[in-house]
């Protein structure tokens, strides 16, 4: 019962961190949507500066590649991608533990999905503001989904928990098992 617990205590403390990213995200770009939005400034020598706009391309590599994949694609790829996410955190959780800074890492992938998501469905597109001057204007999404992408690799290179020796076939069989466990169990209550 109490390893049940500190389960629940440990969802509700990601939960929270997600959500405290989630809306300091979209509290900026209310505020800068109400009182910035016509405003550019640098911070640093002409090539790191404060620039708002609304992006309607909707993913760094629709806009990269320039393809013109619409909204409601874009969207339904986001929730997909939250889906698997949250399927492949609870088997993790559930299958083998993590740690704190493993938790670190799902809320940084979780907190920049949700806000990319929310950007989407609210916004339209994603109100960016960071401009790094002759290549691309980000948000605090981009910053937290980055961080995730940082620490993955990072934890690759430096061969965290062993992770050079991943089994993906293992990983995946075990991963069916799980989702298959789970849908079997709902089935029968």
């Amino acid at each position: 019962m109490e390893e049940k617990s500190n389960k629940s205590l440990k969802y509700l403390k990601t939960v929270f961190m997600v959500s405290l990213f989630i809306c300091i995200d979209q509290l900026i770009k209310v505020i800068i949507l109400n009182n910035y939005m016509n405003k550019k400034f640098y911070f640093i020598n002409n090539m790191i500066g404060f620039e708002p706009i609304i992006n309607t391309k909707y993913s760094y590599i629709n806009s990269l590649g320039n393809f013109g994949i619409g909204l409601t694609a874009h969207i339904i790829g986001v929730l997909i991608a939250i889906l698997i996410t949250i399927i492949i955190y609870f088997f993790i959780n559930e299958t083998y533990g993590t740690n704190p800074f493993q938790e670190f890492i799902f809320i940084f992938l979780f907190s920049g999905s949700f806000c990319s998501l929310i950007d989407k469905i609210i916004w339209g597109g994603s109100l960016d503001y960071i401009l790094v001057e002759g290549f691309f204007t980000f948000d605090l999404k981009d910053v937290y989904i980055t961080i995730f992408e940082v620490l993955i690799i990072s934890c690759v290179i430096f061969n965290y928990k062993g992770l050079r020796k991943f089994d993906e076939k293992k990983f995946f069989r075990e991963l069916k098992d799980y989702i298959k466990e789970k849908l079997t169990k709902k089935q029968h209550s």
